[in-house]
């Protein structure tokens, strides 16, 4: 007979695993098994045989493809300049591949219409231009700049991990600086470039602020997924895009699982420094600062332009300061304010600590469905956004879990959304932890328990900051799932900036932002000073696990 104590807690991970991620998901596949009322796959059908749907599924796709590669590309170019060189614009450029994991992605459409948009500063005003900003184009563009982080990070953390040893070995074999580098280096990271491609390819199928704000005409299977279920409430429609969104987004968490296990087979056995550098010729170097340069200008004018709209009475037709704006603080963002910050701080305590029990629980006791618990809390990095929102919605506005219109549909989303990091920084603590320490004060006399609390949870605690203030930063941006689950009573701050974005009121919604990015930038601040505990190497290492937004 199995032991209550011993498996009771598994078994209660399950239960709530199962109730709000795989009944939500669930929900969402039957519900698309419906047509004109009736049980069926005309839905699907529907979205396969006519041309209209046929197009949105390639669109998604094409542009899932092409924003992975370009943000590949961009994150190994800017990782190339960081950690294999010692040009001085090193610091600038990771200062600005920071910025994303404190600009929101529909931050960042704004600012991108306030500086491109038909009255933007540069286009209308600087260059004259008149330039349809609306469009899959600025889709691409935006999405290169806001994967960069993701890539970077991923790349970085097998890139620091490559043994200069190797490199120099090429070297005394007659290799120059450029076959180091093509025929060594880039090799040796090849699953972490893989790695980094796969999850760009899943953020931007499932990346729902960007096409809406500036997409235009061009939709995507998350935007049309929104548009059926509030616009037209076409809960049929809506399930079967979310459905085929999902699968695609399955298959690509799937190759990201498998090239991130190989990533992983590279140690990380040195701190940076000057023996692992690349003397690149001048015109390699002079393409990756040109690179770097403009990447960290535009993301800088980025910010800027946030802040300059915010503070002035209309963007391009003056820069008069004012504190108009911010009025519309005390008359309806205090609520969301205080929501946001609550919301997060709650989803980042819950999510580390238990992430951390889970990833305990899987790699350090023997219980049956071992690996199926491992599924269903890995399976939320894989759901896009707007799939578990309308699965929540659809699933929790009745009896008997009636969660509609309350706070704890949105804490319970964006806890079970974010649940999947705390794990899998939880599962690399655990990893790098020796486990004879474990054994040694089990051997005392001590419980699991007390090994547990005494044992790992002191020895995890800087990394284990680092993963919370994440999930705290992570938690304020959300915005996909949240979107079909917020009422006035329970609103966020992500939700007024695309409200006020999509009114027109880029004034209030750049305040917004203002505010949000402070918010966020706090987060950046404690993930920096803990960082300083657990090492360059393996701050990286960490940071580059955390990339699930």
């Amino acid at each position: 007979m199995l032991s209550l104590k011993k498996f009771g807690l598994p078994a209660l991970f399950f239960l709530l695993l199962f109730v709000f991620v795989a009944y939500p998901t669930l929900t969402v596949i039957v519900k698309s098994y419906e047509y004109k009322g009736q049980s069926g796959f005309g839905t699907y059908l529907m979205l396969f045989t006519k041309p209209y749907f046929i197009g949105l599924i390639r669109g998604s796709v094409l542009i899932a493809l092409g924003s992975a590669f370009c943000s590949t590309l961009l994150g190994l170019f800017l990782s190339i300049l960081v950690f294999k060189t010692g040009l001085p614009m090193r610091k600038l450029v990771l200062f600005a591949v920071v910025l994303p994991m404190i600009i929101p992605g529909f931050v960042t459409s704004l600012s991108y219409i306030f500086l491109f948009g038909r009255n933007g500063l540069i286009t209308f005003k600087l260059l004259n231009l008149s330039w349809e900003i609306y469009s899959w184009r600025s889709v691409l563009i935006l999405q290169t700049l806001g994967f960069s982080t993701t890539t970077f990070f991923l790349i970085s953390a097998v890139l620091v991990g490559v043994n200069s040893q190797t490199e120099n070995a090429a070297r005394n074999l007659g290799a120059n600086e450029w076959q180091v580098l093509t025929t060594v280096t880039l090799p040796l990271v090849r699953p972490g470039l893989a790695a980094a491609f796969l999850l760009s390819f899943l953020r931007s199928m499932a990346d729902f602020g960007t096409p809406f704000i500036v997409g235009g005409r061009f939709n995507t299977l998350a935007t049309m997924a929104y548009t059926k279920l509030i616009g037209t409430y076409d809960t049929a429609t809506a399930s079967a895009l979310s459905t085929v969104l999902m699968v695609f987004c399955l298959i690509a968490f799937w190759l990201y699982f498998r090239m991130e296990r190989k990533s992983q087979s590279f140690r990380v056995e040195r701190q940076l420094g000057g023996a692992g550098l690349l003397r690149l010729p001048l015109l390699h170097r002079s393409i990756l600062v040109s690179v770097g340069v403009l990447f960290s200008v535009v993301m800088l004018g980025l910010l800027i332009s946030v802040f300059l709209a915010a503070f002035t009475r209309h963007l391009g037709a003056g820069l008069h300061f004012t504190w108009d704006h911010f009025r519309i603080i005390p008359q309806q963002g205090w609520n969301s304010i205080i929501n946001t910050i609550i919301f997060a701080s709650i989803t980042c305590l819950i999510t580390t600590f238990f992430g951390l029990v889970i990833a305990y629980l899987v790699s350090r006791v023997r219980f049956p469905g071992g690996r199926l618990l491992d599924l269903l809390v890995t399976l939320p990095f894989a759901i896009p956004g707007t799939f578990m929102g309308i699965g929540y919605a659809l699933a929790f506005n009745r009896p008997p879990l009636l969660l509609s219109g309350t706070w704890a549909i949105v804490v319970i989303c964006t806890v079970f959304r974010e649940l999947p990091l705390g794990f899998r920084s939880g599962d690399s603590i655990l990893k790098q932890q020796e486990r004879s320490i474990e054994q040694a004060s089990e051997n005392l006399g001590d419980s699991k328990t007390g090994t547990f609390f005494r044992i790992i949870l002191p020895m995890a605690r800087p990394a284990l900051m680092v993963s919370a203030v994440y999930a705290y930063i992570t938690s304020t941006k959300t915005l996909g799932a949240l979107i079909f689950l917020i009422t006035p009573g329970n609103k966020v701050l992500s939700v007024d900036i695309f409200e006020a974005t999509v009114r027109g009121d880029v004034g209030n919604a750049a305040a917004f932002s203002v505010v949000l990015m402070m918010i966020a930038a706090g987060g950046v601040g404690l993930i920096a000073l803990a960082g300083k505990r657990t090492g360059v190497a393996s701050r990286f290492k960490l940071l580059s696990k955390l990339q699930i937004g």
